[in-house]
This record gives C-alpha cells, sequence and structure tokens, in this order.
C-alpha cells in the first residue's frame, strides 16, 4: 500500500497537537499517524485505549511520556510502545510517528481528566 501526505487526514489536540492519519489498512490490522507537538497531551488529564497499542517513533526534539506509573524520556531514534489499559499523557516539543495496531478507532480512546 502506498499513500501521500495529501491522503491523510489531519487533526489538531488541543494542547499544542498536530498531525495526520494515514488510511488504515484494508483488514483493519494497522494504522499509521504522524504528529508535531508543542505542549502536553491530554490537556491536564491521562489518555487510555481500549484495545489499541500505540508504537511511538521519536524522529525529531523530545518528548517525556508519563506511562504505567514510570516516566520515559524519548530523544530521536527512541521507541516507546502504549499498550492498551494503561493511561498515559505525554509533554515536550518534537515529531514522531505512530504505528497503531489495530486501526485507530476514536471510539475506543477515552481521557481522564485530573
Amino acid at each position: 500500500m502506498y499513500y501521500k501526505k495529501s491522503q491523510a487526514q489531519q487533526f489538531t489536540i488541543p494542547g499544542g497537537t498536530d498531525g495526520v492519519l494515514y488510511p488504515a489498512h484494508p483488514k483493519g490490522e494497522q494504522s499509521i499517524a504522524y504528529i508535531e507537538m508543542e505542549g502536553e497531551y491530554p490537556v491536564g488529564g491521562y489518555s487510555f485505549n481500549d484495545v489499541c497499542t500505540e508504537t511511538l517513533y521519536m524522529q525529531e526534539g523530545h518528548f517525556t511520556v508519563e506511562y504505567g506509573g514510570e516516566t520515559f524520556e524519548l530523544d530521536p531514534g527512541d521507541v516507546l510502545m502504549l499498550l492498551p489499559g494503561k493511561k498515559y499523557r505525554t509533554w515536550g516539543k518534537g515529531k514522531a510517528v505512530i504505528v497503531i495496531t489495530p486501526s485507530w478507532d476514536k471510539a475506543q480512546n477515552h481521557i481522564i481528566t485530573l
């Protein structure tokens, strides 16, 4: 499968994140997003997925991720796999590619506000 960036769906998340979500695998097995963030996600809380694993590949900059009771400092080339059922939050300035397995489904992502 080949996709140009122009085929991706653009999105903005409050807190300083812009990105694109590429079309999903035809059988729903995975999707890929690219994000540029300067701020935090989610603002004032945590996020968690019921089903999807998000594998974050840090491309540029620096993110701090609080995940499963630990804090991870991500620099270019680092990878962090966010498993379903564990809350996380992210802050920093950088660019990352996220592989989502199975394909992204907004209904399975939840925000917990503090």
